[in-house]
């Protein structure tokens, strides 16, 4: 993996959640990146409607980027089983590419509009 790639693949990501949320008239705003020292990955974190709070993880792994949305409860992020329910976590999408990364937003406004 080359460095020009892997900050493609996180621009490309960062703009597509801002632009998915802005697209839709709400608020959002990047405010951390952080890393994973121990699978590699990163973390671009975002503070939406300035209630909630999800981390995208991505990172390369087996010649492929691969990625998914945390939901950060109080100091923590978990995956959507952890915060959902397993069922509703297999219909997240682990691709990169912005069709998946806007499913994947699309399930966590489905979540938030039934758990209200």
């Amino acid at each position: 993996m080359l460095p020009n790639e892997f900050l493609d693949v996180k621009n490309d990501l960062q703009k597509s959640i801002l632009n998915f949320y802005k697209n839709l008239g709400r608020d959002v705003v990047c405010f951390r990146e952080s890393k994973n020292e121990e699978w590699g990955g990163e973390y671009l974190h975002f503070l939406i409607d300035k209630t909630k709070v999800i981390r995208y993880g991505f990172a390369h792994d087996r010649e492929m980027w691969v990625g998914g949305v945390q939901l950060g409860i109080g100091p923590e992020y978990f995956s959507p089983a952890y915060f959902w329910s397993y069922e509703n976590s297999t219909r997240f999408i682990s691709d990169i590419d912005t069709q998946s990364v806007f499913h994947n937003l699309f399930l966590m406004d489905e979540f938030w509009q039934r758990n209200g």
